[in-house]
């Protein structure tokens, strides 16, 4: 018979293991409900959106020098740039772009952008959906920029391209603005050749500044095309629309019927470019025409050709670039006419909207380091006319204001760009 002393022993040990026992239970218990917890975290994050998140800014400054029409009225560049002071804020801006990752064929992007002129009140620039339908068939809805230009889906990135403003012959033909609608971008192959094949729909609004006016584009829709092979690429651009503009509210009130009511317009852009990592070059053309009452307005073909190197940390370039109205005999001259000087409205309209000028920019870019770059360029603007019709080119005044006489063109430009 076990001794008394032994049972107890006993008993004690029973006693002091089975805390222990729980102890150990309780702590495998906890390990698998951490690693339950654990992985849920991981599932949760694998299936959250991912976010990416760029942006860029630009700082820039510029003046003219004094330019005077005949009568002595002062002309500012693009109503804004004249003698008088450095403008500061009609270049400056920046931007935000949030791409996320919605699935593997889903993504949404959204960009914002504030400009100095506008006190950087936010525009929302890019914000649609797209959708991988097959491996090279993308499918887009929402609002994103015009594709009307070689450089149009980064015109506000101005590190993007070497100078500090797009070529303005070029770029202000039609304002750089979005367009609401859905399109479609198949990339393809033939031999050697990639290419990027884009079709579009939708409409959007365009501010006209000359008279304070909206255009209401409607069943607006083309087609691009880039193209690339080696060092070279090209670039092609259609697109037709119908477009709406009332002229009633515009004193003195004798344009009504000069007030267009879906009419037909196009715009047609050829562009080429050759980049070897220092030696590029870049040409592109344009034109646009709208189908007016008594054919008030003036097709518009524009133009540029860039030739620029890079050595080292620095890239010169020089630029011509030239825009021009068509032929003013096109204008029918049996509108209404304006009293006292009994001016036909539709040549008034024509004269308001022609633009010629041919200009030389040359330019230089300095990258300070990698997503910071330096610029300062220089343009001189000529020839606003010939003997039949002359215009003020990108130039304005006060109201009655004529061509460019007195003074040499010129505008000059400073800017520090950046992407991060």
């Amino acid at each position: 018979m076990p001794r008394l002393s032994h049972v107890l022993s006993g008993l004690a040990l029973v006693a002091t293991s089975v805390p222990a026992l729980a102890e150990e239970l309780t702590l495998e218990q906890r390990l698998a409900a951490a690693e339950e917890r654990l992985a849920s975290l991981e599932t949760r994050k694998s299936e959250a959106p991912k976010v990416a998140i760029n942006g860029f800014i630009t700082f820039a400054m510029e003046k003219s020098s004094l330019v005077e029409d005949a009568a002595g009225n002062d002309l500012s560049y693009l109503g804004s740039v004249d003698n008088e002071g450095w403008n500061l804020n009609r270049l400056t801006r920046a931007g935000l772009q949030f791409n996320s990752k919605i699935s593997d064929k889903a993504e949404a992007v959204v960009q914002l952008l504030g400009r100095a002129s506008d006190d950087f009140n936010v525009d929302v620039q890019w914000a649609y959906v797209g959708y991988d339908l097959t491996p090279g068939l993308t499918a887009r809805a929402g609002r994103f920029v015009l594709p009307f230009y070689l450089h149009s889906q980064y015109t506000q990135v101005g590190y993007a391209y070497p100078w500090i403003e797009l070529p303005s012959e070029q770029y202000s033909v039609i304002p750089l603005d979005t367009m609401e609608g859905i399109d479609l971008t198949w990339q393809t192959r033939t031999g050697n050749i990639s290419h990027s094949i884009n079709v579009f729909w939708g409409g959007m609004q365009v501010d006209d500044t000359t008279n304070g006016t909206t255009f209401d584009v409607q069943n607006q829709h083309g087609i691009n095309v880039r193209s690339e092979w080696g060092n070279w690429s090209g670039w092609y651009s259609f697109s037709n629309s119908e477009v709406t503009l009332d002229l009633s509210t515009v004193p003195p009130g004798l344009f009504t019927s000069l007030s267009m009511d879906k009419r037909y317009a196009y715009f047609t852009g050829l562009g080429v470019q050759y980049d070897n990592g220092s030696l590029f070059a870049m040409a592109e053309r344009g034109r646009l025409n709208l189908s007016t009452p008594f054919d008030w307005f003036p097709q518009t073909d524009s133009g540029y050709v860039t030739v620029g190197y890079r050595h080292g940390k620095w890239t010169p370039h020089l630029t011509w670039a030239m825009i021009d109205h068509g032929d003013t005999s096109e204008v029918d001259a049996s509108g209404v006419p304006i009293p006292p000087a009994n001016v036909d409205a539709s040549f008034v309209l024509f004269s308001s909207y022609a633009q010629r000028q041919k200009s030389w920019t040359l330019g230089t870019r300095y990258d300070l380091t990698p997503g910071v770059a330096l610029k300062a360029e220089a343009t001189h603007m000529y020839d606003f006319g010939d003997d039949d019709f002359r215009t003020q080119g990108l130039f304005s005044g006060a109201v009655g204001s004529g061509t460019p006489d007195k003074g040499e063109p010129w505008v000059y430009r400073l800017a520090v760009e950046s992407v991060f």
